[in-house]
């Protein structure tokens, strides 16, 4: 289960700013608290904190990894693969 973006805003919140910063542990350990059924690790809150000064942004936090971008042709393919009984007339219409 992912945090929400107010999960993630509420414990950058909780690291602070300035002189009145928090360590990891005791930010884990005020979430924790919080959101007993949602327990997160040191190294979230370090992972969180650093793309967050990466990129200025909780909700744009790009993936790794190369994004798959599939052509029609192959899009067909797979249509076909998890419809195998569909009459042709049919996989024609479903798919312009």
């Amino acid at each position: 289960m992912s945090l929400s973006d107010t999960q993630i805003i509420e414990i950058l919140i909780l690291i602070g700013c300035g002189d009145k910063t928090r360590t990891q542990k005791q930010v884990c350990e005020i979430f924790n608290i919080k959101y007993p059924d949602r327990r997160i690790s040191q190294s979230t809150v370090s992972r969180i904190e650093n793309k967050f000064r990466e990129f200025g942004n909780v909700t744009y936090i790009p993936k790794s990894g190369r994004k798959r971008i599939l052509d029609d042709e192959q899009k067909l393919d797979i249509y076909i693969k998890d419809n195998p009984h569909k009459p042709t007339r049919q996989v024609a219409a479903d798919n312009d």
